[in-house]
């Protein structure tokens, strides 16, 4: 029987170091380690874990709920929180993801072994369900927006709040994976939308897809180098089914 494969999202190396040795002895497999939201969100697609244990407390911008969160709408993948936070507001945000196990640290490793097991027992069995019957009784994921277009700007979910990005500020966007990094000058947000999405929401007189992983503002373009656009000190690559078009919407002398 294959073995069930973990990944652990942990900002503390010494702990998840060593929880990941006391899962390797209890027979699981531990496919990756990650200390932020970002990198599990990039790293969950490469590895395809069975499950996914995740510290609330995290490393970068996004934190353990915000990252489960967006996980649960592009993926089935049950997740465990671990934390040590038990105060009422924390396990009213965790409750809004439907996690499968909330445990309190400490715990033993007896306790995280059965709510594994739980955990995939009941991942598996939801997922069993005849197509049109679900499990939960929450809106489904077109209605749990997170990122408005609102005419000249989009509304970002950082952490607890939505944070108003001005389409104006938007200097480029970068695909990765079904996500995708949205940079201004002072900030570089990863919204749960691929590049393709994003792409329909943005304004074309505006901005223009210049490789099939990047968009970029035009008025934002300090240079052209070869096949590479420089912006902010940035070299993005144009792609050759793009360059014509690019350079057909420059004034070029």
């Amino acid at each position: 029987m294959a073995k069930v494969r973990l990944l652990i999202a942990e900002d503390d190396v010494v702990i998840a170091q060593n929880l990941a040795f006391s899962l390797e002895e209890l027979g699981y497999e531990v496919c990756a380690m990650v200390s932020s939201g970002e990198e599990l969100l990039l790293e969950v697609h490469r590895h395809n874990p069975d499950l996914i244990i995740l510290d609330i407390t995290l490393e970068g911008k996004l934190d353990g709920i915000d990252t489960a969160a967006i996980l649960s709408r592009s993926s089935k993948i049950p997740f465990i929180f671990m934390t040590a936070l038990s105060d009422k507001e924390t396990i009213d945000r965790a409750k809004q993801t439907s996690p499968h196990a909330y445990l309190v640290k400490p715990f033993d490793i007896r306790t995280l072994q059965s709510s594994i097991e739980v955990a995939i027992h009941n991942a598996s069995a939801r997922q069993q369900l005849p197509v049109g019957v679900s499990s939960e009784t929450s809106a489904p994921p077109e209605a749990e927006i997170t990122n408005y277009l609102l005419h000249h700007a989009l509304f970002v979910k950082v952490r607890n709040r939505l944070e108003k990005v001005d389409l104006q500020d938007i200097v480029w966007a970068e695909a990765q994976d079904i996500y995708c990094n949205i940079k201004t000058p002072q900030h570089l947000y990863l919204v749960s939308h691929s590049l393709k999405n994003l792409e329909q929401r943005l304004p074309g007189k505006d901005f223009m897809r210049v490789h099939r992983s990047y968009i970029v503002r035009l008025t934002a373009i300090e240079a052209i180098e070869d096949n590479n656009i420089l912006i902010g000190g940035k070299y993005i690559p144009i792609g050759n089914t793009h360059k014509e078009a690019l350079l057909n919407r420059l004034q070029i002398l």
